[in-house]
């Protein structure tokens, strides 16, 4: 509400008229008539006299966001007037609000504490039930550190599973620091929600391999179950960035030449260059290469990488000429691209830029 909007309702809550709010302020009732209209603010002495005529603060006359409601009759804070001034109903109606609110807080603490006993109780008789249920399986939380407090010794590798490319091998031997009678081992290999198993060896320790996919992260944990039922999860050891470290980065630009279009027909010409890294040394090479060419989403031709450049710090650069000239079609129909097949049969393609 505005200033004048307050005054008018103020004023009609009284019971006063315009003429009548002007005399008590000693002004005329044109004056009071272009307050209410918001065409004039009233001067400080003026807010003054509304304030202890009408019992509201200053600032709530002037503040459009203020509440039209003075201060209840039992606050510390008061304002000129406002010890003459009657309570209104509105505060009537605030406190018993605040006792309803009051009423409900004490209602919601009851039920707080009762629901809290509730689930003390129901905790209590899960616990009961556990003991009663036999040995447990205990798992032993994902780490990347070597030191393992339950294993006197381990090793692990992975390498690409030669018999089948698209899984990894992983090769992994543990010696807990507790071994009990009768347990039987195995290897479980853990990535996300999926598993891998196979049985470990006893020899000194235990020992085994898993032909697991490609996947980017997995953690090895070694599975003793003794004559009991009791089985225990002892973490080996994690590895993460595995599709990154298998794999070869290849990138392909043009060293000189490449594509252009004059009057409808379009040439493919010059010296692509690719290079090849592998992320894992000798492990991953590439073994075969091919330039190709679509249209409109469609190969149309190809060109082996033949000549080898050099290889510096494990990077392989390779050289090719193309020269494909006056093909039908704009510039934008046209893409250039290098696929890249490792020893593994694994292909990458790439954009050529």
């Amino acid at each position: 509400m505005t200033t004048g909007e307050k005054i008018a309702a103020l004023r009609k809550e009284q019971g006063m008229s315009q003429e009548a709010l002007g005399e008590k302020l000693g002004l005329s009732r044109q004056a009071v008539s272009k307050w209410e209209a918001d065409q004039a603010v009233p001067t400080m002495d003026n807010l003054m006299e509304l304030s202890k005529l009408f019992g509201v603060p200053v600032d709530t006359l002037l503040r459009p966001d203020a509440e039209l409601m003075p201060k209840a009759e039992d606050s510390d804070e008061s304002w000129p007037g406002a010890e003459n001034q009657p309570v209104r109903s509105g505060n009537r109606k605030w406190k018993i609000a605040a006792i309803a609110a009051a009423g409900l807080l004490c209602v919601s603490v009851v039920c707080s504490a009762v629901s809290l006993w509730r689930v003390l109780a129901m905790q209590k008789q899960i616990d009961t039930l556990r003991m009663q249920s036999g040995p447990s399986t205990i798992y032993y939380p994902d780490n990347t550190s070597a030191e393992n407090s339950d294993l006197a010794d381990w090793s692990e590798n992975v390498t690409v599973d030669r018999e089948n490319s698209e899984n990894l091998l992983v090769t992994v031997s543990a010696v807990p620091r507790s071994m009990l009678d009768g347990e039987t081992a195995k290897f479980v290999v853990r990535s996300g929600d999926q598993s891998w198993e196979c049985d470990a060896e006893d020899n000194n320790g235990y020992s085994g391999k898993l032909s697991v996919p490609f996947v980017d992260t997995f953690s090895v944990y070694l599975t003793l179950t003794g004559t009991s039922g009791e089985t225990r999860n002892i973490l080996v050891t994690s590895e993460y960035d595995l599709e990154q470290r298998f794999s070869l980065n290849v990138m392909a630009g043009w060293e000189s030449g490449g594509i252009s279009s004059s009057f409808g027909k379009t040439s493919v010409s010059g010296n692509l260059q690719t290079l090849i890294n592998s992320n894992d040394g000798e492990e991953i090479q590439p073994v075969s290469g091919r330039i190709l060419l679509y249209q409109n989403g469609k190969q149309i031709k190809e060109q082996k990488i033949t000549s080898l450049g050099k290889e510096f710090e494990g990077d392989t650069y390779y050289y090719t000429q193309v020269d494909w000239r006056d093909m039908e079609g704009t510039l934008s129909q046209f893409k250039v691209k290098v696929e890249i097949t490792d020893n593994f049969d694994r292909t990458y393609t790439v954009d050529v830029d």
